[in-house]
């Protein structure tokens, strides 16, 4: 039998991608060889909720991170199945193999470890401004504060696509 690799599993909407998505990722391959950064819910766009596409969100984590980083981050958006008990394995079905799975959602724990897979919680990092949901409440009213919360090159492909005008309009 063939050992699983020392792969992270990091699992979010990243509606949009932040600081504090960056730093779990950067955490993460400081313990892990690989990280697999699963984009959930890729296929609700256009929302007040899901602003960004699954490829607008894997675009704008391509852009937070350098070349060296991305040799080891594997990035895959993953439909939702609307049937718990399957979600599990639609996820394991879609990715490669992992040996150690993250994420903060009540929901995708719960999951997980009914399919007997532990999973870790992620550190937060300075939570409140932090959280995805103030973020977009911010890009919607047109105030530029979002952008101390993003990491640049996230900010700047948000701009080239008008994802804060876009999120006025939701």
């Amino acid at each position: 039998m063939t050992p699983t690799p020392d792969r992270a599993l990091f699992i979010g909407r990243f509606q949009p991608f932040h600081h504090g998505h960056r730093n779990v990722v950067e955490k993460l391959l400081s313990e892990h060889n690989e990280v697999i950064i699963c984009v959930g819910s890729a296929e609700s766009p256009m929302t007040g909720k899901n602003p960004f596409s699954a490829g607008e969100r894997v675009e704008m984590i391509r852009a937070a991170f350098n070349e060296a980083q991305l040799s080891r981050i594997l990035i895959i958006p993953v439909r939702d199945v609307n049937d718990h008990a399957r979600w599990v394995q639609h996820v394991k079905s879609l990715v490669p193999s992992f040996s150690a799975v993250y994420s903060n959602n009540a929901v995708v724990a719960d999951l997980f470890h009914k399919a007997g897979i532990p999973l870790k919680p992620v550190e937060f990092f300075d939570r409140g401004p932090k959280e995805g949901r103030l973020i977009r409440e911010l890009m919607a009213k047109g105030d530029g504060e979002w952008k101390k919360h993003v990491p640049e090159g996230t900010v700047k492909f948000i701009d080239s696509i008008k994802g804060a005008e876009r999120m006025a309009g939701l």
